[in-house]
């Protein structure tokens, strides 16, 4: 998720990677912009380590997962949008308390709420970049150091996951009707 190749040795700060551009086969990062010691003040809150953060390079590249930048993005997407959704839910909370929120001044809020419409879909976009982390960052292992990803994929035809699909939708679209015709 950092995209960190070489290993920092404790004892010693690390900076923090805010953005990248990692090149997998150079195994290095092309360009970045860091925040001097700033990974350990995020893994501990102080400067140096008190334990060594191995970078990629410690692994064989076939132990190693693949599409490093998709996974770097896809977490600071992630947290970027985790860190809004808390500003935006700090500033509501702010605006409520300063009773800006009272009906007859809710109106007046329009910044505060084109935000809030602006975020409804980020919850997904940010559940969906979680994903990209965990199911890519995961490769090549299912379990690590247990089962590779490859004999752990399911080899059932095509057609009996699209049966069960229609079954499952169906299922459920039938429950969705009896619910709202209630």
């Amino acid at each position: 998720m950092e995209a960190k190749w070489e290993t920092s040795p404790a004892g010693q700060p690390a900076d923090w990677s805010l953005v990248a551009l990692p090149d997998e086969a150079g195994q290095r990062n092309s360009w970045e912009i860091t925040i001097p010691n700033g990974l350990g003040y995020i893994l501990e809150f102080k400067k140096n380590l008190s334990a060594p953060v191995l970078g990629l390079k410690e692994w064989e590249r076939s132990d190693r997962p693949q599409m490093v930048g998709l996974i770097y993005y896809s977490f600071r997407v992630m947290s970027g949008i985790g860190f809004f959704l808390a500003g935006l839910m700090l500033w509501t909370v702010l605006k409520w308390l300063l009773g800006d929120l009272s009906g007859e001044k809710i109106a007046q809020q329009k910044w505060l709420l084109r935000a809030w419409i602006f975020a409804a879909p980020l919850g997904y976009i940010a559940v969906e970049s979680g994903w990209i982390v965990r199911c890519v960052g995961r490769q090549p292992w299912t379990l690590y150091g247990q089962i590779r990803t490859a004999d752990a994929a399911s080899h059932l035809p095509a057609s009996n996951v699209l049966t069960s699909l229609i079954a499952f939708a169906t299922i459920y679209s039938h429950l969705q009707l009896c619910c709202i015709s209630r």
